[in-house]
């Protein structure tokens, strides 16, 4: 697998979490009565944290070790990331 392939992976990582968290804001703050989202979305929460933690020190290793193929795709796989950080944040309270 080149280092590129594994930005992308990053990429569709990060992406993915990022929908997931909005999907389940916008059904937490429309309260949207969809039973089977929120159940999934209870089961998937704790992998989600763990990819929202694991994927930016995946990305911190790399760049120690520089094996960054391209700038742009980690930048972006790294705001995405951080975004979703605040945002499962702001999830977290609004469920409090």
């Amino acid at each position: 697998m080149t280092k590129l392939q594994v930005e992308y992976i990053r990429l569709a990582i990060a992406t993915l979490v990022f929908i997931f968290i909005i999907t389940l804001l916008f059904v937490l703050i429309n309260q949207v009565q969809m039973d089977w989202f929120i159940n999934t979305a209870q089961a998937i929460t704790i992998p989600v944290l763990v990819l929202i933690v694991a994927v930016p020190i995946w990305m911190i290793v790399d760049l120690i070790r520089k094996q960054v193929a391209d700038k742009s795709i980690f930048n972006l796989t790294f705001f995405i990331s951080v975004i979703s950080i605040l945002l499962m944040l702001f999830a977290i309270k609004i469920l409090s």
